[in-house]
């Protein structure tokens, strides 16, 4: 089999007998040497570009020093570590651009509610608020327009102040033994 992914070459040297068709077993032509090296400098710069399609598993740690970017989906197993006095972007986006299948833990900067959000496994929650305690905690601030549906928690009570309107086709849902108070 032709050797023309970076995945194909294996990890004993005596194993790649050939690069993208080329034979560089022993014997070989002393002319195939270059045409090797060639075709291994391609395939280098395929997979860096992503050309290739092929995909990089490590076993080890991967050191950034300036930018890294990744495409598409990143899955990490363990944990991540940002030893940094900076910031993380979260993703941002309106309501109507929220992820249409939502995983439990899911994190994002809703740009239409200015809030960050998070799914809790059956929808999605403000966490935190834009508005909340100001002046060293004293005053508390809300929205005056609710514009998504929300259900009190059961065991929890709410309470706003108002005026507060509720948005055509938003609905409040207060468990039986709850109480929502707009003050």
């Amino acid at each position: 089999m032709a050797k023309n992914k970076i995945s194909q070459f294996d990890s004993t040297a005596a194993n790649n007998t050939d690069i993208d068709g080329i034979n560089i077993g022993e014997g070989m032509l002393p002319s195939n040497v270059n045409n090797a090296l060639r075709a291994l400098m391609a395939t280098i710069k395929d997979f860096q570009t992503g050309a290739d399609n092929d995909d990089l598993t490590i076993g080890g740690n991967i050191t950034a020093n300036n930018n890294l970017t990744v495409t598409g989906n990143a899955t990490l197993s363990g944990n991540a570590t940002f030893n940094t006095t900076g910031s993380i972007k979260v993703p941002v986006g309106t309501t109507a651009q929220r992820n249409g299948t939502p995983e439990i833990g899911m994190i994002r900067f809703n740009s239409t509610l200015n809030d960050y959000e998070g799914y809790n496994g059956t929808e999605w929650v403000i966490i935190g608020s834009g508005a909340g305690a100001v002046a060293g905690g004293v005053i508390y601030e809300n929205e005056t327009a609710i514009d998504t549906s929300y259900t009190i928690s059961t065991g929890k009570n709410g309470f706003s102040v108002g005026p507060i309107t509720v948005n055509s086709g938003v609905s409040i849902t207060i468990p039986s033994g709850q109480r929502w108070v707009i003050l």
